[in-house]
């Protein structure tokens, strides 16, 4: 069951998500309660751009989003994230400057 607030871009979510149940809520204090990890979360990767890049181009969100979906979904294994991180650096394709740009 993947619960969202009744945002209208999330429509979408309803050609690939069967079990998907918006939410509408009035006012932010409400959602609040209603989604709390879903403002937590938005809360931490606010808190997680502004306090680790001077600036963020629209056309790599998706990547910073990523990184912070890496990071998050592996914050209880501290001791073996050098570990991982070196070996998903070392198994990854390169990306060249063109393709970064692009």
């Amino acid at each position: 069951m993947l619960k969202t607030d009744g945002w209208k871009p999330y429509t979408v979510l309803k050609k690939v998500e069967r079990d998907h149940k918006p939410i509408k809520v009035g006012s932010g204090e409400k959602a609040g309660k209603l989604l709390p990890w879903v403002h937590t979360l938005i809360s931490n990767i606010k808190g997680n751009i502004r306090g680790t890049y001077h600036g963020v181009d629209k056309n790599h969100i998706n990547r910073y989003l990523s990184e912070f979906c890496f990071r998050f979904n592996r914050r209880f294994w501290e001791k073996q994230m050098f570990d991982k991180i070196l070996n998903a650096c070392v198994h990854s394709f390169t990306i060249s400057y063109a393709e970064l740009k692009g």
